[in-house]
């Protein structure tokens, strides 16, 4: 099993910078990052984008590694800032941000899945029957709503080219809405 290198001549202080990035800290280690995946260096044969990682997070999917960003700093002999209250109390609301953004999601997409079957039966049935006036609403409804539903998902994922958004969102402005709502 292949061990962390250590940075050389690194020193803890109590005036801590701020940790690099998590794919900085693995390509460090020794790992082969591409985009949000990476190769794992612990695994004991050929390992090819077995590590997937988050902003604070990476998981082997093969040797069961893992490590948060913090420890993997720690590793480095990197010095950490200590955790606070207002930065624990920011990770609870991105947490909480998170599930309602996840919810929505869930909600929205359920409702444009169940809505595109009801399209979908309403033109077999108009294929057999081209005067149900019910099908030509059902399939009138679907029309209507999609550019809604579409821009609604563009926004909730922040897509960076929007189709129905004059401006893509971000993540970044979507939590300070969140935040200013105080949604809970």
């Amino acid at each position: 099993m292949a061990t962390v290198p250590r940075l050389s001549n690194s020193r803890k202080t109590c005036d801590s910078a701020p940790i690099p990035p998590l794919a900085e800290l693995l390509k460090r280690a020794g790992f082969h990052v591409r985009h949000r995946r990476a190769d794992c260096i612990h695994c004991e044969s050929s390992s090819r984008l077995t590590v997937s990682f988050t902003d604070e997070v990476a998981f082997c999917h093969r040797c069961k590694w893992t490590r948060n960003i913090r420890t993997l700093a720690r590793e480095f002999g990197l010095p950490l800032a200590p955790i606070t209250r207002e930065s624990l109390h920011r990770r609870e609301r991105e947490a909480e941000f998170n599930e309602w953004l996840n919810t929505c999601l869930t909600i929205i997409t359920n409702l444009w899945r169940e809505l595109t079957l009801q399209a979908e039966v309403a033109k077999q049935i108009l294929a057999f029957w081209p005067d149900e006036e019910l099908a030509w609403d059902v399939l009138a409804d679907f029309y209507h709503s999609q550019a809604n539903f579409e821009g609604a998902i563009e926004f909730l994922t922040f897509q960076k080219l929007p189709c129905y958004l004059d401006q893509p969102m971000t993540r970044e402005k979507l939590f300070h809405l969140f935040e200013e709502a105080d949604v809970a």
